[in-house]
């Protein structure tokens, strides 16, 4: 399972993958702009570059990422949107990725055993962040707590916002965590949850064409798994 920590003690600003080490690659080829790995500044700011650079001449971005802070999540989509840009998932595209990088494309083109797995967005932080603080020592918990509550306001707002932009449900970040889902969450045995193509059609992500069809979900592997969530009667 994908786990992720709170990396600031004093603001708790920010949720990240564990394998934080791991070099993010951006790079171009034949029009398409490749990224793979983590969503982070550096790597946003790449490829916003080839982007300038590009005249117009790039129309997909083909990614391989297990997500990143929500907020890295969110500059990247928002330069997919403003760009029209279509997005590829050949691997798998998870967390904030599925959040917002495959939520924010013009049009969405996956593999036929492409994971677009989601755990959660800001309306899952604060549980995470609670557990953690109760970690750390008495005398740093208040401002600790103080800073990550001004985070998640201002994230949980930009959130918000940007599905409303981009005309997808929100409810897509959070479904899996339905009480109908307990069982699935408590067993420890899931990293999150995916969606038919017909329910992510529902909830907004339409325009999903399927490389070599039919699409078929496939866990990732033995230690990374995923449930099925439902649209339906939202």
């Amino acid at each position: 399972m994908y786990k992720y920590v709170l990396l600031s003690t004093l603001v708790l600003s920010t949720l990240v993958s564990a394998k934080a080490e791991e070099q993010t690659q951006v790079s171009l080829k034949n029009n398409k702009i490749f990224y793979e790995g983590l969503l982070t500044e550096d790597a946003n700011l790449k490829l916003l570059s080839l982007l300038e650079k590009s005249a117009g001449s790039i129309e997909w971005i083909s990614i391989k990422s297990k997500g990143g802070e929500v907020n890295k999540g969110m500059d990247l989509a928002e330069i997919i949107f403003k760009n029209k840009l279509g997005v590829e998932v050949i691997d798998y595209c998870l967390s904030s990725c599925a959040n917002y990088v495959f939520s924010s494309a013009s049009k969405r083109r996956i593999s036929n055993h492409a994971v677009i797995g989601f755990h959660g967005g800001t309306t899952g932080m604060a549980e995470v962040a609670e557990d953690t603080l109760k970690k750390l020592p008495e005398a740093q918990q208040k401002a600790a707590r103080a800073g990550f509550d001004e985070y998640l306001k201002a994230a949980s707002s930009r959130e918000e916002n940007f599905f409303k932009m981009i005309g997808v449900d929100q409810k897509i970040t959070y479904l899996g965590q339905n009480p109908g889902y307990q069982q699935e969450l408590d067993s420890g045995d899931y990293s999150g949850w995916y969606y038919e193509l017909d329910d992510l059609e529902k909830l907004g992500l339409g325009n999903i064409s399927v490389i070599d069809p039919p699409w078929e979900f496939k866990q990732l592997s033995d230690k990374v798994q995923f449930f099925k969530a439902s649209a339906e009667g939202i």
